[in-house]
């Protein structure tokens, strides 16, 4: 019980320091989660990565650690989701790349992992490693015949390297056992033999050839092979067993029981000496040994030290294979001559059959010391020296090894070609492409017409970059070895190096001619085809692209990243139709596949922009919700489906498009947020408070300027209002100053608005004054009116009714009726029509009005002295009543400046009857006058309770009077200038 409660708390104490790391900086949290990684602490490291991104979210640098963590947590569709958000935005990272290729690969989705690793060879194309897990990928898949030809192809390009001659060979070997079902023996033993060449441990290319000779009825050359084969893998059980067999074959038993007991050994081959041994023996024991010619001369030497039979034995059996008998009679004849020439050639023979390789070096040395002019010791020193060098290559010590080939290329006739050659992979190895380029040239200045020079030179040129220069050496070749299938191959794979290089700077006009060209060889190569339909993209020239993906489905009908191109294809180029039909079919095949469902939702996307350009707004619509349906996380779609309802329909439609979609996204804060908006424009603040404040903003700045917004939105609740105003009027034409004063309380109820106004006007002639109520009401959510009541003194009728209806309508609409009737101080009465409407965007409302004034005017007669004349009862006597009709048309901008909801206004207005905004005695002033107003103002909110308004304008009228000058008659302008301040506040 102690033991486990220890346990539980040292576990439960491990937990707590894991969560109770926290850090103000996602840095931090980035310099943990890397440390954990390092240590192999993945579940550590992935909540580090995630409680990192809590504060930067955007961070891919976190996003790449959170995904490797899940990664080798096997949380495989986590790490795909985390880290495909990394590689959208860095397409180049070769980290995410090769993280999203072991995902891929490991949860058997091949062609995404295949798509993967193309795009590590666009950035790195000559990494052996990204070639061979292609291969791999491809084996795993059953694509057997893409693997193999990848690998030929990587071959070509990398002939010396050790791996990829393995597999090639592996590949050969098949080629070679074809052959040879084929009867084809003399081609089969050449494959081998290249084979042998690349790797003389290749163990089923010797029992091939071996094979094949015994096919051919040539023991003793099977036999030769079998010595060759067992020098490298002396212990094969196989091979033994052949060389015995074929030495019996042969009549040679003796030379078998030597074999046997001097080098198979019987710890590992027991039933050979048990069986076998005792059976060659018997077959011996038939032969009279005193008539072998052989055993004479070994017993002559033993005898008197015959020399000549002495060098029968060693001769007979250095060539008979009996090397211990061949040592024994070398060790006697040097005793008695230990600086004879031909024994100590003997001697490095003998060590040379049996592969001693220290001896026969210590040998070689030797002999070259003491017989420099031997033109054989020479070869042999030349050769021994030639490996050394090899050796020191294959350890990467080129310096050394350089120095040596360079000596032998002066020393050695025999080894100078093959020293140049080694001289040029040195050079080509270390990137000294000048000295490369020289030494190759100096390769094909000694064999002009080898094209194995050519080839290198070539391959060259392509490390070098000068891809053009290759192909024109590879296209040589071609035309001069029409034949051989492996010039054609390269320079396919040469275009593929240049077309991929061409792609990755950017020179996307350059790279279609090479790769046409590269098709004319081979048109259905899946790569160049995948690289002409992204260039053709990107160019753009989409028709181009369509047209080539279309040709690789006609070779690869079934491939999904080609349906997939020519549906993106189609989307570009509009039509959009196609492209949804063929990921439509895509969909049915691959049903539970995220990226086509994915890609489908981006084509109606687009669609359905392009459609809601063209004013089809329905049929948009139904193409982001189809969108939406397909890709739940389509933000895209959701935010222009939305912002169309709110700017294409009524805010009814819009507000129930937009509680439909809360009910499936129910947190759905964007959502939220716009139905506030939608509640604003419905007037209904307190609402458009409470749901805007969803809005998610990650930049400090611009949320705190948004707060403000949700200040000033917020005082729209308040349920009264007050403002007071003071206007001011001059004139450069005429000697006058007027002002004016008024105040004006608003009480805001849920749909009803009460009002109360005061107006007070002084002039010289006196003071006037005028006291009114108004109401307002919200009939529905798209509709509102409002009525009022004036009454004046002096300046001001003696009365005013007037009524104003409103209605919204689609796209920020609103239309606008009113009428009033006005009675002057005179009696006479003023009856207004008004006609106007609006339009509303985001920050900006523009309104125009048209006002239709019409009054009865009654003429008196006057006598001659210019008096009314009156008649009996003292009245005026009238001659003729009038009907006047008088018309203003006004346009007025607003246009938001900031998050205040500061504006800036514009108006003009013209016409025979004035138009002013401030006041409504206005319209019936200087009717008789044509005019033209021109103003400005600002609206400046100081608090989210409180603004002040300043108005200015100029009227220009233009009276129906003249003036006499001399002989000329002009008419009279006269000019006003108003000011006007507004001070409003809300509580």
């Amino acid at each position: 019980m102690k033991k486990s409660i220890f346990i539980f708390f040292v576990i439960l104490s491990s937990q707590l320091d894991l969560y109770s790391q926290i850090f103000d900086s996602s840095d931090l949290y980035f310099i943990e989660a890397k440390k954990d990684i390092a240590e192999q602490n993945f579940t550590k490291a992935a909540n580090m990565s995630w409680r990192g991104l809590q504060i930067s979210p955007d961070d891919l640098d976190l996003k790449t650690l959170l995904g490797k963590a899940n990664m080798q947590l096997g949380r495989y569709d986590t790490a795909r989701y985390v880290l495909k958000q990394v590689y959208y935005k860095r397409r180049k990272d070769t980290d995410v790349l090769g993280y999203l290729v072991n995902i891929e690969q490991t949860t058997k989705r091949y062609s995404d992992a295949i798509c993967f690793v193309n795009e590590l060879l666009e950035i790195t194309p000559y990494s052996r490693a990204q070639w061979r897990r292609k291969i791999f990928i491809y084996k795993e898949m059953g694509n057997f015949e893409e693997a193999e030809r990848a690998l030929k192809r990587l071959y070509v390009i990398y002939p010396e390297d050790t791996q990829i001659q393995q597999d090639y060979n592996y590949i050969m070997l098949d080629d070679g056992v074809d052959a040879g079902k084929r009867k084809n023996y003399d081609d089969a033993n050449q494959i081998y033999t290249t084979i042998i060449d690349n790797d003389p441990s290749n163990r089923l290319a010797y029992i091939g050839i071996i094979r094949n000779e015994m096919a051919k009825g040539n023991p003793q050359s099977a036999l030769q092979y079998t010595n060759r084969s067992l020098s490298e893998l002396p212990y094969d059980r196989e091979l033994i067993e052949k060389k015995i067999g074929l030495l019996q074959e042969l009549g040679r038993h003796e030379a078998a029981i030597l074999y046997i007991k001097t080098e198979v050994p019987k710890d590992k081959f027991n039933d050979i000496h048990t069986t076998t041994l005792p059976f060659l023996m018997q077959e011996s024991a038939n032969f009279n040994e005193y008539n072998d010619p052989y055993a004479i001369n070994k017993k002559l030497s033993e005898l008197d030290g015959n020399s000549a039979a002495l060098d029968y034995v060693i001769n007979n059996a250095l060539g008979k294979g009996y090397y211990i008998d061949a040592e024994y009679s070398l060790n006697k004849a040097l005793k008695r001559n230990p600086n004879s020439k031909k024994y100590l050639v003997k001697q490095m023979q003998l060590y040379k059959a049996t592969q001693n390789k220290e001896k026969y070096n210590n040998s070689v040395l030797t002999l070259h010391e003491k017989f420099p002019a031997d033109t054989d010791i020479t070869y042999a020193y030349s050769k021994l020296m030639y490996d050394r060098a090899k050796d020191y290559v294959l350890s990467k010590e080129y310096d050394i090894a350089n120095v040596i080939f360079q000596d032998l290329v002066i020393s050695s006739p025999d080894f100078q070609k093959e020293s140049e050659q080694q001289i040029f992979g040195i050079l080509l190895t270390q990137k000294r492409f000048d000295e490369a380029t020289e030494q190759i040239d100096k390769l094909i200045g000694l064999e002009p017409d080898n094209p194995k020079f050519i080839l290198r030179k070539s391959t060259l040129y392509q490390e070098m970059e000068l891809f053009d220069d290759a192909l024109d050496l590879t296209r040589s070749l071609e035309q001069n070895y029409p034949l051989n299938q492996r010039y054609p191959s390269l320079y396919v794979d040469q275009v593929e190096a240049y077309a991929t290089y061409l792609m990755r700077e950017q020179r996307y006009n350059a790279v279609l001619p090479v790769i046409e060209d590269g098709l004319t060889r081979e048109n259905d190569n899946k790569r160049l085809l995948d690289m002409a339909i992204n260039a053709s993209s990107v160019i753009p020239n989409y028709q181009k692209g369509i047209e080539y993906s279309l040709s690789a489905l006609s070779f690869y009908p079934n491939n999904k990243n080609f349906k997939l191109k020519l549906s993106n294809l189609y989307s570009k180029n509009n039509e959009f139709d196609r492209s949804v039909a063929i990921l439509d079919t895509l969909k049915t095949v691959y049903i539970h596949d995220r990226k086509i469902k994915n890609s489908l939702a981006e084509v109606l996307f687009l669609k359905a922009r392009n459609q809601e350009d063209e004013g089809l707004i329905e049929k948009a619509l139904t193409n982001y919700d189809s969108a939406l349906a397909l890709n739940p996380l389509d933000k895209g779609s959701l935010i222009r489906a939305v912002n169309l309802h709110i700017n294409k329909k009524t805010y009814d439609e819009s507000l129930d498009f937009i509680n439909k979609k809360l009910k499936d996204k129910p947190d759905n804060n964007f959502l939220k947020y716009k139905k506030g908006v939608v509640f604003e424009l419905l007037k209904e603040f307190d609402s458009a408070h409470y749901y805007q404040k969803f809005r998610e903003i990650d930049n400090p700045y611009e949320r705190k300027e948004w707060n403000i917004n949700l200040e000033y939105l917020k005082a729209e609740e308040l349920k009264n209002e007050v403002a007071v105003n003071y206007f001011q009027a001059t004139s450069d034409s005429i000697a006058f100053s007027t002002s004016l004063a008024s105040i004006n309380y608003r009480k805001i109820d849920e749909k009803n608005t009460y009002g109360v106004d005061v107006n007070y006007a002084a002039r010289r002639s006196g003071v006037g004054a005028q006291g009114g109520l108004n109401y307002a009401r919200i009939l529905s959510k798209t509709f509102y009116a409002d009525v009022g009541f004036l009454v004046g003194s002096k300046f001001f009728p003696k009365f005013k009714i007037y009524g104003n209806a409103y209605k919204g309508l689609r796209n920020g609409y609103e239309a606008q009726v009113g009428l009033s009737l006005a009675r002057l101080q005179n009696d006479q009465n003023y009856y207004t029509l008004i006609l106007g409407g609006s339009r509303s965007w985001q920050d900006i409302t523009l309104n125009a009005r048209i006002s239709i004034m019409n009054t009865k005017e009654t003429f008196y007669q006057k006598n001659s002295l210019g008096d009314f004349t009156l008649d009996s009862n003292g009245n005026k006597i009238p001659v003729s009543i009038d009907n006047f009709f008088y018309t203003n048309f006004m346009i007025q901008s607003r246009i938001i400046v900031n998050s205040r909801k500061d504006y800036f206004s514009i108006i003009i207005s013209g016409g025979s009857a004035p138009f002013d905004q401030q006041l409504q005695y206005q319209e019936n002033t200087f009717l008789n006058f044509s005019n033209v107003m021109v103003g400005a103002g600002y609206k400046y909110n100081m608090t989210s309770k409180t603004s002040i308004l300043v108005n200015g304008t100029w009227i220009n009228f233009k009276s129906n009077q003249v003036i006499r000058k001399s002989v000329i008659e002009e008419l009279i302008f006269t000019n006003q200038y108003n000011l006007s301040v507004s001070l409003i506040t809300r509580f």
